[in-house]
């Protein structure tokens, strides 16, 4: 396939409604000022409470995830739920969702009695600010068999840990995110490589061989994402055996962070990157212009779906020697139940139904998955969908890293978004030779400092 043949990027809506084969969501309703109309569980126009000793949960989740699976695996699980006199109804986040339903709970009149995503990052914040309730006595009440046992389920014992806050769970996984290298393989061939080399010092040299062999073309070898979990983060933590420090911030102050920055210096030096391309790659990674770029799995996803799988290919990053186990960026995406939910047992037992471990519900959401974003954190549903399935090998790369690597603890989340929001524009002047890196970060730590001191205050 040509460049020229691409009519429009792969967007992840687009994505998700082809991969996924959900159907299209329905437009804003005017529901509460933004909410949607119901997607899954009633026709438009037509609510169950109708039907005498029938009860609507309405759940709210973004129109990917809803795309993505959710919708559907509500639908399946209705046909149970209804017996019981409930019915689930899956809505699209409005925007701004989260000022509205806090402005709910201050009414004690919230819509909405489950969320199906809360990214990594934010989940830190939303208990804070008071969105979130602790999900451990409705785990205990819950009539789900695997309710009291969930963590038995899960792959890994760090997955349990991240749902935890101070001794209290308040999160059920949607997703496990484990971040790789995405690349042409046709292009690696091109410049005499059969996969991506080693360490990070070969890599190096592989970008050199890329930007020969690609100059005509004007492919760009590598592509990086201006968020710090995707690109960077992920390369970071391949230089150290905890990429966070004794508070869960990451380690934005360590030589090894300076060691990373300064080899991305050298790769936007010699050409290998460029700040243009940083400011949004995904275009140019469809277009068939990047070889290879570290992100989440949907990188490799999105590149699929344009070139197909035998041109793109996937792996965990390189390592700083050849020595060291293997390592990335692993975060846990969850679903969380809404404090003065107007049912909360009900939206506990949605999270427990279609993101447990079993069940034709859960069996959508997880496949679903992996049509575009994240994998499975239970281990039978690994074994269902990844360990014998020849379509993802990288996949199974990804897992075998994540024991050595450190799942993104939740308290994370407390510096996250003021780092993201100070870090890039001290990087962008590194990196195109204003200042110095000590000096960057420097500036980057003093000025996260201070943020957190006026939040604190």
């Amino acid at each position: 396939m040509s460049a020229g043949s691409l009519r429009q990027p792969v967007t992840r809506r687009r994505f998700l409604q082809g991969a996924a084969g959900a159907a299209g969501l329905v437009t804003a309703s005017g529901l509460l000022n933004g909410c949607v109309a119901p997607q899954a569980g009633s026709s438009a126009g037509e609510s169950s409470a109708a039907v005498q000793g029938m009860t609507d949960v309405y759940i709210t989740t973004l129109a990917a995830f809803a795309d993505m699976g959710q919708s559907d695996a509500t639908t399946m699980l209705n046909e149970e739920a209804n017996q019981r006199g409930i019915n689930y109804i899956v809505e699209e986040s409005p925007e701004g969702w989260e000022t509205k339903a806090l402005a709910m709970i201050r009414e004690k009149n919230v819509r909405w009695s489950a969320n199906g995503i809360a990214n990594a990052g934010n989940q830190w914040n939303y208990i804070q600010m008071g969105l979130v309730q602790p999900l451990d006595e409705l785990l205990q009440t819950s009539e789900v068999p695997w309710a009291q046992t969930l963590a038995d389920y899960y792959m890994y014992p760090n997955i349990q840990e991240a749902t935890v806050y101070e001794g209290k769970t308040y999160y059920i996984p949607m997703k496990l995110n484990i971040h790789l290298m995405g690349y042409r393989q046709d292009y690696l061939e091109a410049a005499g490589y059969d996969t991506i080399p080693e360490t990070w010092d070969e890599f190096e040299v592989l970008l050199g061989k890329l930007k020969e062999t690609g100059e005509a073309e004007q492919v760009v070898p590598f592509a990086a994402r201006k968020e710090i979990f995707r690109t960077l983060g992920t390369a970071f933590t391949t230089f150290v055996d905890n990429p966070y420090d004794e508070n869960n911030r990451l380690r934005i102050d360590s030589e090894e962070w300076l060691q990373c920055i300064k080899m991305f210096k050298r790769w936007f030096d010699e050409g290998f990157t460029n700040l243009q391309l940083l400011q949004d790659p995904a275009p140019d990674w469809q277009k068939g212009k990047v070889a290879i770029g570290i992100d989440s799995h949907s990188w490799i996803r999105i590149g699929r779906s344009v070139w197909g799988a035998d041109k793109v290919q996937g792996v965990v990053p390189p390592k700083v020697n050849k020595e060291n186990p293997k390592r990335t960026w692993v975060h846990l995406d969850s679903g969380f139940v809404f404090a003065e939910a107007p049912d909360p047992q009900a939206g506990a037992d949605w999270l427990l139904s279609v993101l447990g471990p079993e069940g034709a519900p859960a069996d959508r959401h997880w496949s679903g998955t992996l049509t575009f974003s994240g994998m499975p954190v239970h281990t039978n549903q690994y074994d269902k969908l990844i360990g014998n399935n020849a379509d993802y090998p990288e996949l199974i790369d990804a897992y075998e890293a994540v024991p050595n690597s450190v799942l993104q603890p939740m308290e994370a989340g407390k510096y996250y978004p003021i780092m993201q929001a100070k870090i890039w524009p001290w990087l962008e002047r590194y990196w195109g030779g204003e200042v110095e890196a000590e000096t960057a970060m420097e500036n980057v730590i003093k000025e996260v400092d201070e943020e957190l001191a006026k939040q604190q205050g």
